[in-house]
């Protein structure tokens, strides 16, 4: 019980840190920034206590210069047109809190299991976005539930209510689906490093759980949906027949209960109102692609309509410095296309910056796991991929994947492994301390 009590624990904090949030009572203070202190602090402590040089390594360096590049552009673009939106021009300083975040979370997951490999963080990304999912039907449908998180979280709770979208603590929009599809990959790479029997069964749970209900959060989700299921398929192409045969001998029950649960969700979705609007609004694309044969939502047809260019070189080369518009009236030039606000911001100088930020850090990790590159290069495609639909990125993740040792990969491989197979305790119950 201890046990199950510190792991849950621990997977509160990993959702303070992946989905940040503020509270109504200490508005302007969110959890990332409550976990960078924390971070910092042990960071600080274990060089003292451990005796260390404070050293980096190539990695880390190239990615701080090319962050602080990004930020140099971006205040140059600002400057040059006189604007004062800094959205992007203090974006190193972002990373760092990203950053130190990222290793309060490694640290304390190292404290209670011993070590802190890829799979443990996963692992808790898989559970912390499947329970987010859930917590936003359970706030749609539960008025009680709904006024506490309300009054206790400080989120755009009148623009959801308007627009009548799904929201957990600190998880909602496109935001939520983005980070949604990161536990997708991630969950696909769990089920493709022999795990127990046991374990594979609650992935695939968890997997539909983020599938169905992510997407009603956020329709987003999908592309994580499309990643994982390649990155699955290409390391099953990389085994043998044998093994090949091997897995879907295991993954025969997960079939039948995926039908079982497609059967489930008809019989819902023909007798259920409610459930119909979260189904029609999560996979209209899938309805209106086998209705019409054109796979279109109310999102893309509206992104389209924001699909404006510069009109002069400057803007194309430095941006007009505007993030925002500046009047107040929603996104700068009207679109919100990830693509065309960084380059009305920073121009495609600023843009270039960014994506060669992101392959530094996917370069660097492909370099200390070789075996996992593929991981990475999707990873990586992740991030190109959203920004078609919104200006964000998902850093909070590589910074965690950055920290960790990766002689923490091997440690943890006895909690999941099909030898030790740990059916027997609790869902929960990761390591015996």
């Amino acid at each position: 019980m201890i046990n199950l009590l510190k792991a849950i624990f621990v997977g509160i904090v990993f959702s303070m840190y992946y989905f940040p949030f503020e509270l109504v009572a200490l508005p302007g203070l969110n959890t990332k920034m409550v976990l960078a202190v924390f971070g910092a602090v042990c960071f600080v402590w274990n060089r003292i206590k451990n005796g260390r040089k404070l050293t980096m390594d190539s990695g880390f360096v190239w990615i701080y210069c090319w962050a602080l590049l990004f930020s140099l552009v971006s205040f140059a673009s600002v400057a040059y047109n006189t604007t004062d939106d800094y959205a992007y021009a203090t974006y190193i300083v972002s990373m760092i809190v990203w950053l130190s975040g990222a290793y309060a979370i490694v640290s304390l997951i190292r404290a209670v299991h011993g070590s802190a490999g890829m799979r443990l963080i996963f692992h808790y990304m898989a559970w912390v976005c499947a329970v987010q999912s859930v917590l936003g039907i359970m706030i749609d449908n539960i008025p009680s539930l709904q006024m506490f998180v309300d009054s206790v979280v400080s989120q755009n709770v009148e623009y959801l209510h308007k627009t009548h979208r799904l929201y957990g603590i600190g998880a909602y929009f496109d935001t939520a689906g983005i980070r949604f599809s990161c536990a997708l990959l991630g969950l696909g790479w769990l089920l493709t490093h022999g795990v127990s029997s046991m374990w594979r069964k609650w992935y695939w749970l968890l997997f539909a759980v983020i599938v169905i209900l992510g997407s009603v959060m956020s329709r987003t989700t999908v592309v994580g949906l499309g990643l994982s299921l390649v990155y699955m398929l290409i390391q099953r192409f990389r085994d043998s027949d044998t093994a090949l045969v091997d897995d879907m001998k295991k993954v025969m029950p997960v079939v039948v209960s995926l039908a079982v649960l497609a059967i489930v969700v008809y019989s819902a979705y023909s007798a259920m109102p409610g459930f119909r609007r979260y189904f029609e609004y999560g996979f209209e694309g899938f309805i209106n692609f086998f209705e019409t044969g054109d796979w279109s939502t109310s999102s893309t047809d509206r992104l389209q309509s924001m699909v404006v260019f510069p009109d002069n070189a400057k803007t194309w080369l430095i941006g007009d410095g505007w993030f925002d518009d500046p009047l107040g009236r929603g996104f700068y030039m009207f679109t919100d296309v990830g693509y065309l606000r960084f380059i009305f911001y920073c121009g495609l100088m600023g843009l270039s910056m960014f994506i060669i930020f992101f392959m530094t850090c996917t370069w660097t990790l492909m370099k200390r796991y070789r075996s996992d590159r593929m991981l990475f290069v999707l990873m990586f495609i992740l991030v190109l991929a959203v920004w078609v639909k919104i200006s964000t990125d998902i850093f909070l993740v590589y910074a965690l994947l950055l920290l960790l040792d990766v002689e923490d990969n091997v440690v943890t491989e006895s909690i999941f492994d099909e030898i030790g197979d740990d059916t027997e305790s609790d869902t929960l119950l990761l390591a015996e301390r």
